[in-house]
């Protein structure tokens, strides 16, 4: 394994890997980059790159120390559980008190083999759902019908589709006041920036569309990661208008349709949060597509000292109060 200074040296052995997932994505290292963040950059080899990752530098509150957080990271196909436990045991060896890794790649026995291995454990509570949706967009759609009707009602309302290839400022205080709007109905606790969401909206990758109403007033965003004819959801941004007239099954089945008609391969709808209260909406959306259910290779944890995670432990659940899945 090999630490790469260069986040540009990185990007460019990276980019030999099939598929990156959008958190391993330069788009979202530039995004992240915008809040001063420090990270670092690893591969298991220069001269023929199997597997990448890169992640952020975190101190650890009251008692010092850092943790190196990983969301995610790209691999060829044919690895497997000993270059899976290879790379993570060197990995786990870099003067970190703790790693986190969060991988939203697809979930694949040999790498829970392989990660296991190298001595990482799933974290006492999960703070990221490791489920999804993916739509195979070779084959036929099958909505379900509350979707059909939601378009439907779009229709009537009269409203456009299109796709944004000019980000300017005015774009980006519409995607940041919808995504307002929709923070504060589903109390989020996180909101967009100016600044951090130009860096993500003008970078290679990353696609933005918008519905407009009858008035060409927007009132639905989708921020779309594409690499390799693979598409992820990044951002929805719906405003309180867009609730009433279906705009957020138009957009969906408009992307959809425009994305198989490019000849792209999946979409994958970037986690669902099936529950028994309010976030289940999100869920029962997404489920409308008819899509493929699938589960992600998720959390898995390496402390080198047992009272630091239960220090993260209690920070996450009690102090920050995460969301436990």
């Amino acid at each position: 394994m090999i630490e790469i200074h260069e986040p540009e040296h990185y990007f460019r052995l990276q980019k030999k890997l099939p598929h990156i997932p959008f958190t391993q994505s330069e788009a979202w290292y530039k995004y992240l980059k915008t809040y001063n963040t420090t990270f670092a950059f690893f591969v298991d080899d220069e001269k023929d790159t199997k597997i990448a990752t890169w992640g952020r530098i975190q101190k650890i509150p009251i008692i010092g120390g850092c943790i190196l957080r990983l969301d995610g990271e790209s691999y060829r196909p044919e690895v497997n559980e000993k270059i899976i436990k290879s790379f993570y045991n060197e990995l786990s060896c870099q003067n970190y008190r703790a790693i986190e890794l969060n991988s939203n790649n697809n979930y694949a026995i040999d790498f829970e083999i392989g990660i296991r291995r190298a001595g990482f454990v799933r974290p006492y509570s999960l703070v990221a759902c490791p489920l999804s949706i993916e739509i195979d967009l070779q084959s036929d759609f099958n909505f379900d019908r509350n979707w059909k009707r939601n378009v439907k009602k779009a229709l009537s309302h009269n409203l456009v589709f299109e796709e944004l290839t000019n980000i300017t400022d005015n774009v980006l205080s519409d995607i940041i006041l919808m995504f307002q709007e929709m923070a504060d109905l589903k109390q989020l606790t996180y909101s967009l920036e100016h600044d951090s969401l130009k860096n993500l909206l003008t970078s290679k990758g990353i696609r933005t569309f918008c519905v407009t109403d009858k008035n060409s007033k927007p009132i639905a965003a989708r921020i779309i990661h594409e690499h390799n004819n693979y598409l992820t959801d990044v951002f929805a941004a719906n405003s309180i208008a867009a609730r009433d007239c279906g705009a957020t099954y138009y957009m969906m089945d408009s992307l959809l349709k425009l994305f198989k008609e490019e000849g792209k391969v999946y979409f994958d709808f970037g986690r669902i949060p099936p529950s028994n209260h309010a976030s289940d909406s999100v869920y029962i959306f997404k489920n409308a597509s008819r899509g493929r259910k699938i589960q992600y290779n998720g959390e898995w944890v390496f402390y080198k000292n047992k009272w630091v995670e239960y220090l993260m432990f209690v920070y996450k659940q009690f102090i920050v109060k995460k969301q436990r899945y």
